[in-house]
């Protein structure tokens, strides 16, 4: 890891040392940053799809290298981690808690119905609310929608 840690240093050295420099003279050495990179994301591409049709097992092990994973992520080769779906339902559904709460009501998960079905139970004000169906539309369902766009029906179960 030392040697990992030395070459990160000595980028951040040339990046500071590049800093001062003039206009022109920095477009320059962006200039040829940028054609590496772009000829480092083609082989690596082409590496991947090479290592990928013999042995998927081998590329999920390479990229399970903490090093490995940040330079395929770094040229958008793979996609960065995301909050598991259980995680971005209840971000949703805490967005939205403070508005149903200013009326004395709430939401509570129930369940998550694979592959884009959610189940949800409205508490308290909002289980009898004539426009329950609008707190749903337009505030949860929305809402959910925006952190999970693999939903595609929310259901109330009471």
């Amino acid at each position: 890891m030392d040697d990992l840690e030395e070459l990160v240093k000595e980028i951040s050295r040339f990046e500071a040392i590049i800093a001062d420099w003039d206009e022109t003279q920095r477009g320059v050495a962006v200039g040829l940053k940028r054609a590496i990179e772009t000829l480092h994301k083609e082989a690596l591409t082409r590496l991947i799809k090479s290592v990928k049709q013999e042995s998927m097992p081998a590329l999920r092990n390479a990229v399970a290298d903490k090093v490995v994973y940040g330079v395929l992520l770094y040229h958008e080769l793979v996609k960065p981690p995301q909050p598991s779906l259980e995680q971005r339902l209840k971000a949703a559904i805490e967005e939205v808690r403070p508005n149903l709460k200013n009326h004395h009501g709430d939401v509570e998960l129930v369940s998550i119905k694979l592959p884009d079905t959610v189940e949800i139970r409205l508490m308290g004000t909002c289980r009898n609310c004539p426009t329950s169906h609008l707190t749903l539309s337009q505030g949860i369902e929305q809402a959910i929608q925006t952190y999970c766009p693999e939903i595609k029906n929310v259901v109330v179960v009471k």
